[in-house]
């Protein structure tokens, strides 16, 4: 969770920016959550979100009674890095994924108001809070995402989960996190060799990055005798060439 920059705060009732790379393989997931404060009693909410589904990049807004729904079609859970970008200029949203861009017509009656600023899911006991007081609401909330996010900004400002060391002085302002929950540096899997188990007759299963796995056969017994069996030879002929015994046994067998 972030606190809304005061720098960009008035700004975001008509105007946002949102751009960030995304790596990820589940298929959905809550990834930029700006708006009010669902706990608070009011029926004026309004909020922006940006959301992975099966059919693409969703974009949820509300800024009057109701809500709507906006999706850009294209493949995002294939374990790549995808570019995606989000604006909005009054009525005009804009959605970007990688190449592929659409605008939307957006209704608003009601300027967005930015108490609350979450970034790859919204924690368990907001989700809760809500639910009991806006049960109304259909946004997506209790789907968390898993993935990987690089260079979020928000308005020019950038939104990192750690502290970083640099020395670049045209880079945008940084903005840290008031609270982070399971959140981790650098690229990261999950164990799914372990949580899958889908190695057979004795295979290795390697995890590969992104939430990906890789069986490794086990070596046939027949393979090791012949390994052994070069290894051997080249010890015995002194030689260190393995392609010399080799080329051998295939003479020796062919004759």
């Amino acid at each position: 969770m972030f606190a809304v920059p005061d720098s960009v705060s008035d700004v975001l009732a008509y105007h946002m920016n949102v751009s960030f790379l995304v790596r990820t393989r589940r298929q959905s997931g809550l990834i930029f959550f700006i708006g009010t404060n669902a706990s608070v009693a009011t029926s004026n909410h309004t909020f922006i979100t940006i959301e992975l589904s099966r059919l693409g990049v969703v974009s949820r807004v509300k800024l009057g009674d109701e809500i709507q729904t906006n999706v850009l079609p294209g493949l995002v859970a294939d374990g790549r890095q995808h570019f995606v970008r989000v604006s909005r200029n009054y009525s005009l949203l804009r959605i970007q994924l990688d190449s592929m861009s659409a605008d939307y017509t957006v209704n608003y009656s009601l300027p967005l108001v930015a108490n609350l600023l979450y970034v790859g899911g919204i924690p368990s006991m907001s989700i809760r809070r809500r639910r009991r007081r806006d049960t109304q609401s259909d946004a997506p909330i209790d789907d968390q995402f898993s993935g990987t996010l690089q260079d979020f900004q928000l308005n020019g400002v950038r939104l990192q989960s750690f502290a970083l060391n640099s020395t670049d002085e045209e880079a945008p302002s940084v903005l840290l996190p008031v609270y982070s929950h399971g959140v981790d540096y650098g690229e990261q899997s999950d164990d799914v060799c372990q949580s899958l188990q889908p190695c057979e007759n004795n295979a290795t299963c390697q995890t590969v990055f992104y939430n990906e796995y890789r069986l490794v056969p086990m070596m046939s017994a027949v393979v090791r005798f012949v390994i052994l069996l070069v290894m051997s030879l080249c010890f015995a002929a002194e030689t260190h060439d393995p392609s010399e015994i080799l080329s051998w046994l295939v003479e020796a067998v062919n004759s």
